[in-house]
């Protein structure tokens, strides 16, 4: 887009919901000239949050992109939600960044979505800055919430402000390393001297940051060490090169709804946050899975990654591309390897909230849209045919609430079950899935609210209400002890009848071994061609189990004899025979019911450390371990998929919203006799209905 390489910055925007980011989104347009006014949360004006929902909720639900030119530079902004649920959000906007601004809330302090920021940037190797916003507000503090992430972070944070005056008597702040004072006048920040009573604090603070910078830096160190001078400069560049390797991470402070503060945020974005160029080149792997890299240059082959798509009005679907190398103009041809085939770019966008503006072409480090794009979908690599790459797929955390999808009229699930799938095909985080063995249909996602966006999508679009409610469980059952039984089917109609003998012995095998078939048949009692029948019989039996209808799975059915008609034995006969015979030794061999474990890992605040062991009992879960990660600990335990249903509501209500967990399958144990009882009644009252209806 006409801007150099290194005079671009993609940087995300990341923090707890409320701390202020896209308060701050706003001050930083206005402040660069790209809107006339700042937009409010409350008026529902924001660039950001334009979507309907988004006003409606007062809070921040899809990531937007909003790139705006700064003192020569052209910064692309992701301003992104704050809410555990729609972390999926913020994990694919930092897979394109090249820096992130973690905002955290100068009242609240540390929240979960600040710990989790700043995990994950660490994860993904993304240089970071710390804006501390809202300290304009009753009960905020500067120096607390400083101390506070200090304690969280480790002395990495390096502060470059001190401000002038707190809460409502917030005016300005000090640039330490300058040393100068940056102090609200009206409606703008005006450079003055440092005030007088400030002169020693500021100094103080400006020999704690040499000293932190300098210790980055061995040739600085030795020259600190000998009492040479240094100059700001100097001190600048080693604070540059150390926050890009992630040594250090800047703090600055403010007020983002008054912009004090912002315009030092945005000066350190542009000096110490990497332009897109910063580490040379993009791993990926060739189609045929050899690994391969792309140089990050404008001189490379294109290459972009589709990392967000967007329903917008009538442009339809809008697809934002990171470019990583080479450029594209409207009218040329990429390559998608996903699919083996080329797609047409017919338009390039740069659009900011509901604004929109036709580009004449694009170059590596730009983040772009385009629209038309039929076959490519969420996380697909976009290339040039000739030098094709793809690039690694997004990580994203597995979901942890997962509903059932109902309606009130069955009419309306065809067209329901069709904009969920839809929505998810724009969420990367929201999964939409039909369970093989119920034939259910359930929605998966990363929280309550996630799961109810979806279903206000779905209402906007369908005039449909989704019905969440508990899926079924997908439990599995098997028998303990040796046990045989004859099953004989025989019936006589007049004419031709029915008859199949088969006697069936059955024998648990160990955990995932599966089923296994044996004929030992001798003698010819029942003839080899039925013998098949009686197999497919005790299959289809298995489907279907008599404690909860669910599947049967690791033993083994031998047939050992039987006996057949010579004109009334058919391969159905042996079928039902096989099936009967199956039924009535698996209810003598000791049946239990099996269900899913999965191992779940909890993060709490120590305060709530007894409340979460507490219900994790109550939802018959094993504590495998406890561990601290930062400021958190770190609960690890087995439980029951039947007692997770909607746990994560529980949870952050009993930790004030800071607690939060992951969760992945393990194994399948047997049910508690108790439990297995309640399951068998339920399941046979369900059936007794069935056959009134």
């Amino acid at each position: 887009m006409g801007v150099p390489m290194s005079q671009k910055r993609n940087v995300a925007l990341l923090g707890q919901g409320g701390c202020g980011k896209t308060t701050l989104a706003e001050a930083m347009l206005n402040i660069a000239g790209t809107t006339s006014r700042m937009g409010s949360i409350e008026e529902g004006n924001t660039v950001s949050d334009y979507h309907p929902e988004e006003i409606k909720r007062r809070h921040s639900i899809y990531s937007a992109i909003l790139p705006f030119d700064f003192s020569g530079h052209r910064i692309t902004l992701i301003d992104n939600p704050g809410y555990l649920d729609f972390i999926g959000e913020a994990i694919n906007s930092l897979s394109v960044a090249d820096g992130a601004v973690i905002v955290v809330n100068g009242v609240a302090g540390i929240e979960p979505q600040t710990r989790l920021a700043w995990e994950n940037c660490q994860r993904l190797n993304i240089p970071r800055l710390l804006f501390i916003d809202l300290l304009d507000k009753e009960n905020s503090s500067w120096s607390r919430t400083l101390d506070s992430c200090r304690a969280t972070f480790g002395k990495s944070i390096a502060p470059l402000v001190i401000t002038i005056g707190e809460q409502s008597g917030l005016t300005g702040v000090v640039n330490i390393l300058l040393e100068k004072a940056f102090v609200k006048d009206g409606d703008k920040m005006v450079e003055q001297d440092v005030p007088a009573a400030m002169v020693e604090e500021v100094h103080a603070a400006h020999q704690q940051l040499m000293e932190s910078i300098v210790e980055t830096d061995p040739e600085l160190f030795e020259r600190y060490l000998a009492d040479e001078e240094i100059s700001n400069d100097e001190l600048l560049t080693a604070l540059q090169y150390a926050t890009q390797r992630g040594e250090l991470c800047p703090a600055i402070g403010g007020a983002a709804r008054q912009k004090i503060g912002v315009s030092n945020l945005m000066n350190i974005i542009i000096r110490c946050l990497p332009a897109p160029d910063f580490h040379n080149v993009e791993k990926g792997v060739t189609p045929d899975g050899r690994e391969d890299a792309r140089p990050l240059s404008e001189e490379a082959p294109f290459s972009a990654r589709v990392f967000k798509i967007t329903s917008e009005g009538q442009l339809g679907e809008v697809y934002w591309l990171r470019i990583y190398s080479g450029g594209i103009k409207p009218g040329d041809t990429v390559f998608n390897p996903r699919t083996g085939e080329s797609e047409k770019v017919s338009a390039l966008l740069v659009m900011r909230g509901k604004t929109r503006e036709d580009i004449t072409a694009a170059s590596a480090g730009d983040i772009v849209a385009s629209v038309k794009l039929k076959g490519t979908k969420l996380g697909d690599t976009l290339c040039a045919k000739e030098h094709p790459i793809v690039y690694p797929p997004i990580q994203l955390p597995g979901a942890v609430a997962y509903e059932l999808v109902g309606v009130d009229d069955r009419n309306d699930l065809e067209k329901t079950i069709a904009a969920l799938y839809y929505y998810a095909s724009m969420d990367p985080a929201l999964r939409v899935t039909q369970d093989d063995e119920t034939k259910e249909i359930v929605v998966f996602g990363m929280g309550q609210l996630h799961l109810d966006t979806a279903a206000s999508y779905v209402k906007g679009k369908t005039n449909v209400q989704v019905k969440w409610s508990k899926p079924r469980i997908p439990y599995r059952e098997t028998i303990t002890t040796k046990a045989e039984s004859q099953g004989k089917f025989k019936k006589q109609t007049g004419g031709r009848g029915k008859y199949g003998d088969a006697h069936i012995r059955l024998e648990p095998q160990e955990r995932g071994a599966g089923f296994e078939f044996v004929d030992a048949v001798v003698g010819g009692v029942v003839p080899n061609r039925f013998i098949p029948a009686v197999e497919k019989g005790i299959i289809d039996s298995m489907e279907h189990g008599p404690i909860s209808g669910s599947k049967v799975i690791d033993l083994k059915a031998t047939l050992f004899f039987g006996s057949y008609h010579p004109v009334d034995s058919d391969e159905l006969s042996f079928k039902m025979a096989g099936s009967m015979g199956f039924r009535q030794a698996f209810e003598k061999a000791n049946p239990i019911l099996l269900e899913p474990l999965y191992n779940v890992t909890v993060y709490t605040p120590d305060e709530y450390m007894g409340d979460v062991m507490g219900d994790l009992n109550t939802r018959r879960g094993r504590v495998t371990g406890m561990d601290q990660a930062g400021g958190l600990k770190v609960v690890s335990a087995q439980v029951p998929l039947a007692e997770l249903y909607q746990y994560i509501n529980t949870l952050r209500s009993m930790t004030q919203g800071q607690g939060y967990y992951v969760m992945e399958f393990s194994s399948y144990e047997q049910v508690p006799g108790n439990v297995q009882q309640e399951i068998h009644k339920a399941y046979a009252a369900t059936r007794a209905a069935h056959v009134e209806d």
